[in-house]
């Protein structure tokens, strides 16, 4: 099971996990997780600590105390040591950090699933490897790659546009919950200039900087997202 609020990031770990061969049950809260224990039995939760409502570290406990004694895998950008900490004490049993690395992923599950017959990672054995860091996070799967720049284009092609809404209503706590889920789906993917303008657009927020600064930001921001449009 994987409890994650963001729709990309459901899509992009929906994507991993299947090429790894594991069916996916997926809810967007920590309630519907609680909820959907009711009828389901996973091996293994992945726990977005951050989700509204309900949150991961409440989610966890409440799993906890109902008798669920399986894996519980916190999720979260937020990577400190006392972050992982409230995890643990929560009743979760491992910590990654979003983005998620592909290859802490792959090392998570063998540490806790056991594996069912040999798994064959790449389903397409036309499929063309190559060596950059995006293509590595998905295995040398370029096809996984392409639906996943497809998917992230349908997610975020429009946050440009919302950027600059918030930006010119004066609202900063939107502004910055944007720019947050843009950085780290970038990131997820290896988009690794965007996911840097975003981080450098939430710190300029976070230090007051003037209209004029976060509108250049977005402006850049909005012509990496109007390219990689162009070529989804």
């Amino acid at each position: 099971m994987v409890a994650e609020d963001n729709a990309f990031n459901q899509t992009i770990i929906r994507q991993w996990l299947t090429m790894a061969g594991i069916d996916v049950v997926m809810v967007g809260t920590g309630g519907e997780a609680c909820l959907a224990l009711e009828v389901a039995d996973p091996d293994l939760v992945f726990m977005d600590v951050r989700m509204p409502g309900m949150d991961g570290i409440e989610a966890a406990h409440q799993m906890r105390m109902s008798g669920f004694r399986r894996p519980i895998v916190g999720l979260s950008a937020a990577s400190s040591r006392a972050d992982q900490n409230a995890c643990l004490a929560a009743g979760m049993s491992d910590f990654l950090a979003k983005p998620i690395d592909v290859d802490e992923l792959w090392g998570c599950l063998t540490r806790w699933l056991k594996p069912c017959g040999i798994i064959e990672l790449v389903a397409d054995p036309s499929v063309e490897f190559f060596n950059s860091a995006s293509e590595a996070r998905f295995l040398g799967n370029v096809g996984a790659l392409r639906r996943a720049h497809e998917a992230f284009v349908d997610c975020h092609r429009d946050d440009g546009m919302k950027l600059r809404n918030m930006l010119f209503n004066g609202n900063y706590t939107e502004l910055t919950n944007i720019a947050h889920a843009l950085k780290g789906s970038a990131a997820t993917i290896g988009l690794n200039a965007l996911s840097e303008l975003t981080l450098a657009l939430e710190k300029k927020i976070q230090a007051n900087a003037s209209s004029k600064e976060l509108l250049q930001l977005i402006d850049w921001i909005d012509n990496q997202l109007a390219v990689l449009s162009e070529h989804s």
